[in-house]
């Protein structure tokens, strides 16, 4: 009897322990929303250690299986303490409680039970009305908040429950629809979290993406019907987190918003996340002029990504250095020089196919005067919402007013529009928000994949291709559509017409107005890739034959003009009408009469494809091409005399002697030293980094420090934190190899690996080789 009573005590204050902890009771408003009061508490949030039944972590047929232990940015589960109490409603705000705020407002169809489809600042300003409606605080849930709540006091993979609770079923706090599948924004700017204890926690200060809970945002149909990877058991779990830019809103669209009645928390932001190509990035133009003789023959070759020789990527690449996010299949490229000479190139990135919600954008940086591009990161990056086809446009105009364009698409995000971008004055050291185009007018199909060439025409109507659905009028399925702005991107139209391929290049005609239409791949005519010109700004197009081999999948053409009128063009061979990578090689050509006849060279040996290629042309007239598919992908210069000149090979390197060292120096508005180099003019005619380099925090601590010798790091190489710990170091070696070694928050070194050129060697890590089955396929044989 003694032992039951002792029981029934033990139950009974359980159960009061979880209702202190938990929702307390449910309170109504003014307009009729439910809220549940949520008492202060404690929680880890993130995904632990355990394994995810693989039930859970399976495909739906488009989408591959997903990690064991969650996603990259789940980790590291951390303890969060939540030192306030808060009342959220119970499910997502309806349609019919925001039609009060805007009465204007359509309802999609497609998800009836919520307000969807809207902004992150109409969630904001529906708070604001409501606040100023009832005299209270309301606003949108942090992430952390929006999380412990999910997990309604339970450590089970669903919160108090292995399975996921149904579309209006409430958990054990009374809250409902916390994981079913809709997506909800929350307060906080999108990050990656911390490991150590967070008090009231509110994300990053700032950024370019807010989190969303409740679901992902990959919604592209499955092939068991009635299934959405975004609906599936693996996003539905507490700890999974999508993100998007907080400016997207669509009639489709798919996130809604739930709300909370509590104080704003105090502010206590973790440090906004810096990317290494956003690092030291140099403004004064240095050399960009100067370069190899262009009346000669000149080819270089640079490797662009890094080799780990088979091993895993999770369990080696990111744990020696490499960025969390980046994945092993890089495709469909873009590369561009800066107005600081910099070179930059981006890919679409993922783990293992294009049809992972986890595919992002990598960007990467090859500084003016080096021979080696930066590392590649994951960014742009929307989580679970599967970026691709990013092109990047340096917009030199002659009033001085140009800018960087990043743009890229989200091509199975439901809702989303034919692309998004943003900009940058200063190099892409900053950035601007991520917009999305305003059209003026009703706009036919799409795909939301740009295409590699964004054109500006003699009226300053600026151009930019993707792919599309639908026919042409000939009945052709693969076509492109093409956008304009005549107002410097302010509103955007459709130009009405479709090209003669998918992956369309385009480029402007000598007499600025007509546009010429270079293939793309899976369409041709009688064998050979098509061009379809248009002389009424895209409207209509008529086509032909081009003198090339059609294209088909996993290849693209690329075409500029170049700065002496000629047109260049660069695609693979494919003589045999065969998919994917094939062994015919590649070609560049020339033409000085807008496409009507050509000068055709094969590239070398070592470019076996170029797949989905882009080229572009620097100020000092060396032509740039990025490849991808090729083992390994490279930067290819070239100058316009090494294409004509029929017998020319790869230029040799030869011995190189340098010109005197000029010292530069650049400046916070503070006035103190923000970075510091030395370069000096090769015999070649390059303009190459020599010498030291540092640069500093505006507080005036150091940040990097390194040595160059003719474009090549030499010595050691150092980045500090802020706080003045060393973050990582790399030692140079003559032999060619280098040493790389990472250090903890106190300064001790945690991992080193050893790397010669691009290619790992090994490391202290363990060697674990790539799984196939988790990490993806091996990309050779993609």
């Amino acid at each position: 009897m003694q032992q039951q009573l002792r029981a029934a005590v033990v139950i009974a204050g359980a159960c009061l322990f979880a209702m202190a902890a938990g929702a307390q009771k449910i309170e109504t408003n003014s307009v009729g929303i439910k809220l549940a009061r949520i008492s202060a508490g404690e929680f880890r949030m993130g995904a632990d250690a355990r394994e995810i039944p693989a039930s859970v972590r399976a495909g739906l047929g488009v989408m591959s299986t997903r990690p064991a232990h969650g996603d990259f940015d789940e980790v590291p589960a951390h303890p969060v303490k939540l030192t306030y109490s808060l009342a959220m409603s119970v499910t997502e705000v309806s349609i019919a409680e925001y039609q009060l705020f805007d009465p204007a407002y359509k309802p999609n169809t497609a998800v009836p039970g919520y307000a969807a489809g809207i902004s992150w600042q109409q969630a904001m300003d529906y708070c604001a009305w409501l606040s100023k409606r009832e005299h209270k605080g309301y606003r949108l849930p942090t992430e952390a908040e929006w999380e412990y709540a999910a997990r309604s006091g339970g450590t089970k993979l669903y919160g108090a429950s292995d399975s996921p609770l149904k579309i209006d079923e409430p958990n054990a706090w009374g809250i409902a629809n916390l994981g079913v599948g809709r997506p909800e924004w929350t307060l906080d700017w999108y990050g990656p979290y911390e490991p150590q204890l967070q008090m009231d926690p509110t994300g990053p200060s700032t950024g370019w993406a807010k989190v969303v809970r409740g679901g992902a945002l990959d919604f592209r149909k499955s092939k068991e019907p009635g299934e959405n990877p975004a609906s599936s058991p693996y996003f539905e779990r507490p700890a999974n987190r999508a993100s998007m830019a907080p400016s997207f809103s669509s009639p489709q669209g798919r996130i809604g918003f739930r709300i909370v009645e509590a104080p704003f928390p105090s502010a206590r932001p973790t440090a906004p996340f810096t990317y290494s190509f956003e690092t030291a990035v140099k403004q004064q133009p240095d050399g960009i002029a100067a370069g190899p003789d262009l009346s000669k023959p000149w080819i270089h070759l640079h490797e662009i990504f890094p080799n780990l020789n088979g091993r895993s990527m999770p369990e080696v690449g990111w744990r020696i250095g490499l960025a969390r996010g980046l994945g092993i299949a890089y495709h469909n490229t873009a590369i561009q020089e800066l107005p600081n000479g910099d070179m930059m190139a981006a890919y679409y990135n993922t783990p293992q196919s294009e049809d992972d919600p986890d595919m992002t954008i990598i960007t990467m940086r090859r500084r003016a005067g080096t021979e080696t591009w930066d590392m590649p990161e994951p960014w742009p990056y929307f989580a679970d919402a599967a970026n691709a086809a990013p092109v990047i446009w340096n917009d030199v105009v002659p009033n001085g007013t140009g800018k960087l364009w990043f743009f890229w698409g989200q091509p199975r995000l439901i809702g989303a529009w034919p692309f998004s971008y943003m900009t940058s004055k200063d190099n892409g050291a900053t950035w601007s928000a991520v917009e999305f185009p305003r059209f003026t007018a009703p706009i036919g199909r799409y795909v939301p994949q740009p295409i590699n060439s964004i054109v500006r025409s003699s009226d300053g109507t600026i151009l930019i291709p993707t792919d599309s659905t639908g026919r042409d009028a000939t009945g052709n399925g693969s076509v492109s559509s093409v956008w304009g702005t005549h107002d410097g991107g302010q509103s955007w139209y459709d130009t009405g017409g479709r090209t003669a391929g998918r992956h369309t290049t385009i480029v402007m005609a000598k007499d600025g107005t007509t546009i010429l239409g270079f293939g793309g791949k899976n369409s041709e005519i009688e064998g050979k890739m098509p061009l379809a010109i248009s002389h009424d700004g895209g409207k209509t197009w008529q086509k032909k034959a081009t003198p090339f081999d059609e294209l088909l999948s996993g290849e693209r053409p690329s075409v500029i003009r170049l700065h002496d009128g000629k047109l260049f063009f660069v695609a693979d061979y494919n003589p045999s009408k065969q998919k994917h990578i094939h062994k015919d090689g590649a070609y560049v050509a020339l033409s000085d009469d807008d496409g009507a006849t050509w000068t055709t060279k094969p590239l070398p040996k070592e470019v076996v494809t170029v797949g989905y290629t882009t080229a572009t042309q620097g100020a000092n007239g060396v032509i740039h091409v990025i490849t991808s598919k090729n083992k390994p992908d490279y930067e290819i210069e070239m100058t316009e005399a090494w294409v004509l000149d029929k017998l020319a090979g790869l230029t040799p390197a030869l011995p190189l002697q340098l010109g005197p060292i000029t010292q530069h120096e650049e400046k916070y508005a503070s006035g103190k030293v923000r970075i510091r180099w030395g370069s000096a003019k090769a015999s070649d005619g390059r303009v190459l980094l020599e010498g030291p380099e540092e640069a500093f925090y505006i507080s005036g601590k150091p940040m990097w420090k390194l040595s160059f010798h003719e474009g090549e790091k030499v010595g050691t190489e150092t980045f500090w934190r802020e706080n003045g710990t060393r973050a990582w170091e790399k030692s140079y070696l003559p032999s060619g190899e280098w040493i790389w070694v990472l250090f903890d928050e106190n300064g001790k070194q945690t991992v080193s690996s050893t790397w010669k050129g691009k290619s790992f060697q090994h490391s202290t890590v363990p060697d674990i080789m790539q799984d196939k089955k988790t990490d993806g396929p091996d990309p050779e044989a993609e």
